[in-house]
């Protein structure tokens, strides 16, 4: 025989506390809770530092592959002698000052990891020549190329 009971059983899913739907539980401390806002703002700051500092180091190597000189008038000087390739750029510099010395007009760039030197500018290869056959004297792997 069924008695009355003197306290009430809990049901296992009660629709009184959330209406039947289920709620989430969230953890009690998450990382971003825990960290105060002055440390919010100065992580944010040393992450914008560092994506500075990264950026503009791939900058300047970017810039270093790109050439000491510009040519300003594409359409008027298309050739030019190279007298000699440098992997050291002291060296390249040391060799431009002595083609100054000479008189002449030395042009240096630096294409890959190498620093091509060059001497005039020229509208053709004919007008090149003479001065080719001069400064084979000295630089012996000396040729013209386009600029």
């Amino acid at each position: 025989m069924v008695g009355k009971q003197d306290y009430s059983q809990s049901e296992l899913f009660s629709l009184g506390e959330n209406n039947g739907q289920y709620k989430p539980r969230l953890p009690k401390n998450p990382f971003f809770l825990r960290i105060r806002g002055y440390e919010k703002v100065m992580l944010l700051i040393m992450g914008l530092v560092l994506t500075s500092i990264i950026s503009f180091s791939l900058g300047v190597e970017k810039g270093k592959r790109i050439g000491w000189v510009k040519n300003n008038t594409p359409g008027q000087a298309d050739y030019t002698i190279q007298v000699a390739t440098f992997k050291n750029k002291q060296l390249a510099l040391a060799e431009v000052q002595l083609l100054l010395k000479e008189g002449l007009t030395p042009m240096a760039f630096a294409k890959g990891d190498y620093i091509i030197l060059c001497v005039g500018k020229f509208s053709n290869q004919e007008s090149a020549q003479p001065l080719l056959i001069q400064l084979q004297r000295a630089y012996a792997g000396c040729r013209i190329r386009r600029l």
